[in-house]
Formats: structure tokens, sequence, C-alpha cells
């Protein structure tokens, strides 16, 4: 696991692999490393690598099976640095999150593919 990004709990699943490059559905619950509940959990996705999400959380989504879950402590390098989130995150957090694996798209990602991946990951939930 990278620099900044700590393995607390892991489930291994049983599905295909994540990848940098793939499109994942996932669920994810994330809190201050003091235990206040920064959100519940609930269903997300990501192309990873794309920047679009908390750096560590997309890192921490690479090697994950589908049907995995994975708790990772998460250094404020690869979350929000320094500028936090106002009234949300305090500057220099360290968080935690929990990550539910659902989906993983294999690269060449389109938007029905994508639309694919979340009707799979609503069925195994079921």
């Amino acid at each position: 696991m990278a620099s900044g990004i700590k393995v607390v709990a892991e489930i291994e699943g049983a599905g295909a692999r994540a990848e940098k490059g793939d499109a994942v559905v996932f669920d994810c619950a994330a809190y201050l490393n003091k235990g206040s509940e920064l959100h519940a959990r609930r269903p997300e996705s990501v192309v990873i690598g794309s920047r679009r999400f908390v750096a560590g959380v997309e890192t921490a989504l690479v090697g994950m099976r589908e049907g995995g879950y994975r708790k990772v402590r998460i250094s404020p390098h690869l979350a929000y640095r320094g500028t936090g989130v106002e009234g949300k995150i305090p500057p220099n957090a360290v968080l935690i999150y929990e990550l539910w694996l659902q989906a993983v798209e294999k690269r060449g990602l389109t938007a029905r593919s994508r639309a694919d991946a979340l009707k799979r990951a609503a069925q195994r939930e079921r």
C-alpha cells in the first residue's frame, strides 16, 4: 500500500481485481481519526486515477476485488491536506474510510458499460 495509507481491516472479495484506469462502483463511509462520522455508508463511483475523488481512497481501491471490504487510515497529504473542509474536516486531518467494492468495469468505460456496472452492483445487493 502507498505511503500515507494504512489498511486497518480487510476482507478479500472473489470478483475482478480493480486496477488504475478501471471504473469502479463502491460504497464508502468516512470518519475523522477520532471517530466522528463525516458521512454514513453511501454509493460512489470513480475511474481509478482520474483524481475525481480523495486520492487516498482511489489508491486504496487498487487491488481490491469485487465483493471485498477494506478499512483504511488516510494521511492528510492524500486527503484534504492543510485546507480541510470548512465546518466539516479540520486542516491536516487523518481520515478513516470503509470501502465496499461492488463492481469493476475494466478499461474502455462507456456510459452504457457504467450503467451496466451499476445495475450489476444493485443486483448483488438483493
